[in-house]
């Protein structure tokens, strides 16, 4: 969005031994011309803001967006789907559960989130400090032991679906969601007929 709406964009990145070509989504956001910035561990945990970033006129957007100002945004998102489609399910990845939380709130159709790291508590911690029930189910079968966490499968599955139904996805968010619900599918998870959303919400392009 920084880049295509010219507005000038800062990234705090967990690993003060990373850098910019250290995996795809950095060098992708450095091409796109985000400032980046590596915190160690211990001040990354700590929401440690660097002192040579200037405060005035900046926008903090949390880590994973949540906040309640994220989940308000995803009624939005609803809108325009309603406006598009009716659906019985609207399944989606989960990091932070911000769209997740947003989606269990404004949508009346049956929300599944597919976890894509080991946060399960977290995600019930955040329905608690939102202070809003939960409308959620949650999937936690399709992490694939540790987030972000390479897997031969994944990335096989990420190419097939390309070539197959024309969509890119990439193996740690979208992949792992569209592989959950194919899955489910498989399972026969979902009643026969039932018409599901699956929301798309980003990632970065795969590696020739």
């Amino acid at each position: 969005m920084g880049q295509q709406l010219n507005i000038n964009t800062i990234g705090l990145i967990r690993g003060n031994e990373l850098s910019k070509n250290s995996n795809p989504f950095l060098k992708q956001i450095s091409e796109w011309g985000m400032k980046l910035y590596f915190l160690d561990r211990e001040n990354y945990r700590k929401k440690v803001i660097p002192k040579e970033i200037a405060l005035e006129n900046v926008l903090i957007i949390p880590e994973g967006g949540f906040s309640e100002l994220g989940v308000i945004g995803v009624e939005c998102l609803i809108n325009e789907m309603n406006e598009q489609i009716k659906a019985e399910y609207i399944i989606t990845a989960v990091g932070t559960g911000t769209t997740a939380i947003g989606l269990s709130q404004y949508s009346k159709m049956k929300t599944i989130g597919i976890l894509t790291l080991n946060n399960k508590n977290e995600i019930e911690s955040n329905f608690k400090q939102l202070g809003i029930e939960k409308y959620l189910a949650i999937n936690e079968n399709y992490v694939f032991g540790k987030y972000a966490k390479e897997s031969n499968v994944l990335t096989e599955f990420c190419k097939s679906f390309h070539t197959k139904h024309g969509i890119m996805i990439e193996p740690i968010y979208t992949g792992r969601m569209f592989y959950g619900l194919c899955d489910l599918i498989r399972q026969n998870y979902f009643p026969e007929n039932s018409k599901i959303i699956a929301l798309h919400t980003g990632g970065v392009k795969l590696s020739d």
